[in-house]
């Protein structure tokens, strides 16, 4: 079914055309979870829509401190289920967001202009640029609904000990809240968010989608002696990066190898730790397309992030979905923003201490291996079948239907 509707959609993600480009960049924590969500957002969304447009502004950092160049550049890029251009901008750090925010601005006035019927601007993430350029277009086009896909409460996004930063995120909080009166619909990743919102607005949970084709481009390969403990994504100290370290420190099996790849404030100390036990490597910051391989090729996939603060509440770690379609066995700590169904297709943990953790891996790894892999192809199956593009933007689908 398709729907009757106008969607103009704002993105920051990478396209091909420029993603290697990008990547050699870009010099500190380059966002890969957020670009594989939104391509596959685009992807399920362009199957209920036949006028569906994307107009991008990739999320990288400024220059010169964190982006090598200080120009962004157009292309259009996307497949003929849609039509998708990446605006080039100024990156220059001061410059940036007013650029951006005019340049959205001009583009959906444009695609107003041009476009007859229900309109629906479906906006990636609390990005105070594409906010501004909707809520200024709207109140020129009154029949412009607003509808927000929220990856991150703004208030609990301060992880970096930055007073510049911290002063923003406060900003775009307050922006949030007085723009809530403009805005028609909300995607979320937790029921809890809302907790955060007007209670008058309407909402679906997207929780995460995860694309089967690019798992299927690697073969799972036989468990080998060597059984190899893997951590992928954000290598912040918040994350619990350091208790799945000291945990690892606790075993004594000479086959264990832990291997931890990305970025971000833990990095050091993993560096260090790297030095003392060398069964411990530390991979950096690579392409997707590896991680994803390195995936299907380890024994167990470990997110140690604990429910320890608010803000899990109001997050889904986009490595759990990520980790049960490879077919390798997971184990996760119980946190309130994930669904209790995903319990069932992974090993799970309360008890916070590093003991208890190291532990658990052990016991895990002394499993037959027949055990881990029914297990890896159960996860495997129903991240495949239940939270595939379209399965999962069928929500908002049925969310844009209800608001218009």
């Amino acid at each position: 079914m398709k729907g009757v509707k106008n969607v103009l959609m704002l993105t920051g993600l990478f396209p091909q055309e420029i993603r290697s480009e990008i990547v050699s960049k870009s010099k500190y924590n380059i966002q890969f979870a957020a670009d594989a969500l939104q391509w596959s957002l685009l992807k399920g969304l362009s199957v209920y829509y036949d006028n569906f447009q994307v107009v991008n502004f990739p999320f990288v950092g400024s220059y010169p401190l964190l982006y090598g160049s200080p120009f962004i550049r157009t292309v259009k890029f996307g497949k003929q289920d849609f039509d998708a251009v990446n605006v080039g901008y100024l990156n220059i750090l001061g410059i940036k967001n007013f650029h951006i925010y005019s340049k959205a601005k001009k583009c959906i006035k444009e695609w107003a202009k041009e476009t007859d019927g229900d309109k629906v601007v479906l906006i990636y993430a609390a990005y105070l640029p594409f906010l501004n350029a909707a809520l200024s277009v709207k109140k020129q086009v009154s029949d412009i609904k607003i509808c927000v896909i929220l990856p991150d409460i703004p208030q609990f996004m301060n992880e970096y000990n930055n007073t510049f930063f911290k002063l923003y995120i406060r900003f775009l909080n307050k922006k949030l809240q007085q723009s809530l009166n403009s805005i028609n619909g909300f995607v979320l990743l937790t029921k809890y968010m809302a907790e955060r919102l007007s209670p008058e607005i309407p909402w679906t949970v997207v929780e995460g989608i995860f694309d089967s084709e690019d798992q299927q481009l690697y073969p799972k390969n036989k468990l080998t002696e060597k059984k190899t403990i893997l951590y992928t994504g954000s290598i912040a100290k918040r994350y619990g990066i350091l208790n799945l370290l000291e945990a690892f420190k606790l075993t004594t099996d000479p086959t264990y190898q832990l291997l931890i790849y990305g970025d971000g404030d833990a990095k050091e100390a993993i560096k260090l730790a790297e030095q003392n036990d060398k069964r411990i490597l530390y991979k950096g910051s690579v392409d997707r397309s590896e991680v994803l391989k390195i995936q299907k090729q380890s024994s167990l996939l470990v997110n140690p992030r604990t429910s320890e603060g608010e803000f899990t509440k109001y997050s889904f770690p986009s490595k759990t979905m990520e980790y049960l379609a490879s077919g390798t066995p997971t184990l996760i700590y119980r946190l309130s923003g994930i669904p209790e169904e995903y319990y069932n297709y992974c090993y799970s943990i309360t008890d916070t201490s590093v003991s208890a953790l190291a532990a658990k891996i052990e016991e895990i790894l002394g499993l037959d291996r027949y055990v881990l892999e029914e297990m890896g192809e159960d996860a495997r199956k129903f991240i495949f079948e239940e939270k595939n593009p379209k399965k999962q933007c069928e929500k908002i689908f049925n969310l844009i239907e209800h608001i218009i």
